[in-house]
């Protein structure tokens, strides 16, 4: 009975010595939950702030699924150490809640017109001026363009094109345009305009409203398509970009891939930060004089492009105040549409107002540009 009495005072004296390393665990990661939280719900709501007055925020609005994984995890980890304090972490993922869905939208139905409605289909497509990302252009097995081919292949009535650097399409060695390729994409597309910054190709009339440049790499073309006696306003953007050099891209991926590399590239890391936070200044002017000119025009709009910018920031707000997102609406899943440099975001859209409704929508997961083309079937009301 007394080696009894004794192991079971030691078995207290070991529990009392776990209890108190398991509060300062669990402390630990309440405030790590707090501070996580407190972040994602800024992150949220950047949106609403314009980087013109406010440049500093619109970079945690980067960093919003970062944010947001790293809480949901707090939480989880709450509810098995601490469950009583997982309110903070719940709250904040709720709050956030709105940000999420139009970070990761989740619909269903998304199918092909099947109805005898009248409607016509569009492609946005960042082509990086039909110079292919991963090399085949040097490929002896690959012998046309297939950046070229993804715009044939799509059969899109309207194209709109970003990063095109020559006036039309003919056969070019270089470029691997083939015979073939250009017989195909100017009988598809009988209307083209390349004078603009932002070429468009289309199946029905069309003239070109407006070319506005903002900057080197920004612009805003407007054009007008005639689809069968109905009217529509295409705005082609390609809105600033961060303006990375290949030194700042191979900086971003050492740091993102080695975090503790930073105290040696602090100088980098700041020139990085600059051309962020100049970009989001610059872009929240732009989309700004976008909307304006939008609102002047009226009726039926689809403003498209490479917007520079992800779907939780100041530059996406402004622009879908009174417009409707076809991925938004239609699409799952992040549907990133730029994926290099260790940059997943999706910054391609096709944003639309007035007597038409989007009833399928794909990011065509076709590699050969920096970008992926969007392309969405739109039908009349």
């Amino acid at each position: 009975m007394p080696k009894r009495t004794k192991k079971s005072s030691r078995d207290k004296s070991s529990k009392k010595q776990v209890n108190p390393l398991r509060k300062i665990v669990a402390s630990l990661v309440l405030v790590l939950s707090v501070v996580s939280s407190l972040a994602l719900v800024t992150a949220a709501y950047v949106e609403y702030l314009s980087p013109e007055v406010h440049p500093l925020p619109a970079l945690l609005g980067l960093a919003f699924p970062v944010f947001a994984l790293s809480t949901l995890l707090f939480f989880l980890l709450l509810l098995i150490i601490y469950p009583r304090y997982i309110f903070v972490s719940l709250a904040a993922l709720l709050l956030s809640f709105p940000a999420m869905r139009q970070y990761f939208p989740i619909n269903k139905g998304n199918d092909r017109l099947v109805t005898n409605r009248p409607g016509f289909s569009i492609l946005t497509y960042n082509t990086f001026h039909f110079v292919d990302v991963e090399g085949e252009l040097l490929n002896d097995k690959i012998d046309y363009n297939r950046t070229l081919q993804n715009i044939i292949n799509a059969d899109a009535d309207i194209v709109a094109i970003q990063e095109k650097s020559y006036s039309q399409f003919q056969v070019n060695k270089r470029l691997k345009f083939t015979a073939e390729q250009v017989e195909q994409i100017n009988k598809l597309y009988p209307y083209q305009i390349h004078k603009g910054r932002g070429p468009i190709l289309s199946k029905y009339p069309v003239r070109l409203l407006s070319d506005t440049i903002y900057s080197k790499t920004a612009f805003t073309s407007v054009y007008e398509v005639d689809i069968e006696g109905r009217k529509v306003t295409i705005i082609n953007n390609h809105l600033q970009s961060i303006g990375f050099t290949k030194d700042d891209k191979d900086l971003y991926v050492e740091l993102t891939t080695k975090p503790d590399s930073i105290e040696g590239k602090i100088g980098g890391a700041k020139q990085l930060t600059h051309k962020l936070l100049d970009a989001f200044q610059q872009r929240a002017l732009q989309v700004e004089a976008v909307d304006s000119l939008a609102r002047s025009i009226g009726g039926n709009i689809i403003l498209c492009g490479d917007v520079n910018d992800t779907p939780n920031s100041y530059s996406y707000h402004i622009l879908t105040q009174n417009r409707r997102d076809a991925y938004l609406d239609l699409g799952s899943g992040p549907g990133y549409t730029y994926m290099a440099d260790r940059m997943w975001v999706r910054i391609d859209y096709l944003l639309y107002e007035g007597d038409m409704e989007a009833r399928y929508v794909n990011v065509i997961k076709k590699r050969s540009s920096d970008h992926y083309p969007v392309y969405a079937e739109f039908e009349w009301k």
